[in-house]
């Protein structure tokens, strides 16, 4: 789960590992949600700024996920 931050492309060398389409969605919307409400970093002044590039075992990108979407979740602001 690539991050890409003002245009800088901030590769994940591990990434995640997950069984369906359908679950990439749902698995970086959480890590989004995470890290825009609970992580703070000097070289990222906003994680608004932010979205994940989350590509296949081939490098192609499957998608990109900007992290204000976290903002249109049905459930924002539940625990």
């Amino acid at each position: 789960m690539n991050i890409r931050y003002r245009g800088r492309l901030v590769p994940d060398s591990e990434g995640d590992e997950l069984p369906v389409e359908e679950a990439v969605r749902d698995h970086a919307l959480a890590i989004a949600r995470d890290l825009v409400f609970g992580t703070r970093m000097d070289a990222i002044r906003s994680w608004f700024d932010c979205s994940f590039e989350i590509t296949d075992k081939t490098g192609r990108v499957v998608l990109v996920l900007p992290f204000d979407a976290v903002l249109g979740e049905p459930d924002f602001g539940s625990a």
